[in-house]
C-alpha cells in the first residue's frame, strides 16, 4: 500500500496499471505471434518470438509506469531470473495448450486460445513476483 507523498501506486492502482500495460503490449505480442504463424513459423517458435518482444517492452513500461521506479530492487539478476522462469512456464503452457485444445476448441481458434492461456499464466506470475519481490 502506498502512503501519503508516495509516488508508487497502491495495490489497486498497481493492478490497474499492470493491466493497462498488458493491454498496450497485447496487440504487439499477439499480432507478432499470429503473423509469424501465418508466415509458416512453427507455433512454439512464434510464441518464443512474441514472448521476447512483448517482455522487452513490458519490462520497460512496468519499471517506468506500472510500478514507478527508476531501478529494480535487489538486482537485475532477479528480474532476469523471473523472466527466464516465466518464459519456461509460458512456452511449456503454450505447448501443452496446443496439444490439448484441438479436442475442445475449433481449429482456427486453437493458436489464439493457446496464446491467451499461456499469456494469462505468465501475466499472473509476473504480477505476483514483480509486485511482491522486485518492485517493493
Amino acid at each position: 500500500m502506498s502512503g501519503p507523498g508516495s509516488s508508487r501506486p497502491g495495490l489497486v492502482g498497481g493492478v490497474a496499471r499492470f493491466l493497462v500495460t498488458g493491454l498496450v503490449v497485447l496487440p504487439l505480442s499477439l499480432g507478432l505471434y499470429l503473423g509469424a504463424v501465418a508466415l509458416g513459423v512453427d507455433a512454439l517458435a512464434a510464441r518464443v518470438l512474441s514472448y521476447l518482444a512483448g517482455t522487452t517492452l513490458v519490462a520497460v513500461l512496468h519499471r517506468r509506469w506500472t510500478f514507478r521506479t527508476a531501478g529494480v530492487r535487489g538486482a537485475l539478476g532477479w528480474t532476469a531470473l523471473l523472466y527466464a522462469t516465466t518464459f519456461a512456464v509460458v512456452v511449456a503452457a503454450h505447448g501443452l495448450a496446443l496439444a490439448l485444445l484441438p479436442a475442445v476448441v475449433a481449429a482456427p481458434w486453437v493458436a489464439v486460445t493457446a496464446w491467451l492461456v499461456s499469456q494469462g499464466l505468465g501475466t499472473a506470475i509476473n504480477f505476483l513476483v514483480l509486485r511482491g519481490a522486485v518492485f517493493r
